[in-house]
């Protein structure tokens, strides 16, 4: 079943240097599948919560900017260029950026690579590789660069997005439990099931808790 699309009037301050302020007011659009997300680079997770990404037009890069993975190529690289609003290059080091969307898909930046968002809303889920150190250091080699390299190894963990503050937790029942206080109902649903029942649910606590608290993007 289509849901209706719903748009808020977001009312925002807007601090001039005198001190003094200004209502703005912003419209926003209900977030479904829908949702055209605009494609570009993230700089920061505000450019996703605004939809507000750098786009391809903006973009200095020696490739066909029709092609579909032309951000996969242009991320590809230590750093990236774009001319900004006020017509100033920038140089911005890869690993800084948040995130990117292409092809109507949203990229997070953690770990090892930018990791696709594969459910979106006010707890947003993704799998990502990250490093984890092993073994201990030898403090009586600590000299020797050759003996005492860090020793790592690599993990797929789920992840899940809070839209709220941006944090990015472990996908796991403490963290979900953690995120569910927000909602009495479902809060004490979920802690009243067992153990078990917990680690089968967080999915389906995760899909309650969206569809019970939508999120919204400007138009």
């Amino acid at each position: 079943m289509l849901r209706p699309v719903i748009y808020l009037t977001i009312i925002s301050f807007s601090f001039l240097s005198d001190g003094s302020n200004l209502f703005c007011q912003e419209k926003a659009v209900q977030y479904t599948k829908d949702f055209e997300f605009k494609e570009g680079i993230y700089l920061s997770y505000y450019g996703f919560q605004k939809n507000h990404p750098v786009p391809p037009s903006s973009i200095i890069f020696n490739s066909n900017k029709g092609d579909k993975d032309f951000l996969k190529y242009v991320l590809d690289k230590n750093t990236f260029t774009f001319i900004d609003s006020s017509g100033k290059q920038q140089e911005v080091k890869t690993n800084s950026a948040w995130g990117y969307c292409s092809n109507g898909a949203v990229y997070i930046n953690h770990g090892t690579d930018f990791n696709r968002v594969t459910i979106i809303g006010s707890f947003s889920h993704f799998i990502a590789t990250v490093p984890m150190k092993v073994g201990v250091n030898d403090p009586f080699m600590y000299n020797d660069p050759f003996y005492n390299q860090p020793q790592y190894t690599y993990v797929s963990n789920q992840y899940v997005l809070d839209f709220e503050t941006g944090r990015v937790l472990e996908f796991n029942v403490d963290n979900m439990e953690i995120l569910l206080k927000r909602d009495d109902a479902l809060y004490n649903e979920f802690s009243a099931l067992k153990k078990k029942q917990k680690r089968d649910s967080i999915f389906l606590y995760l899909r309650k808790y969206n569809e019970k608290h939508p999120i919204y993007f400007p138009e």
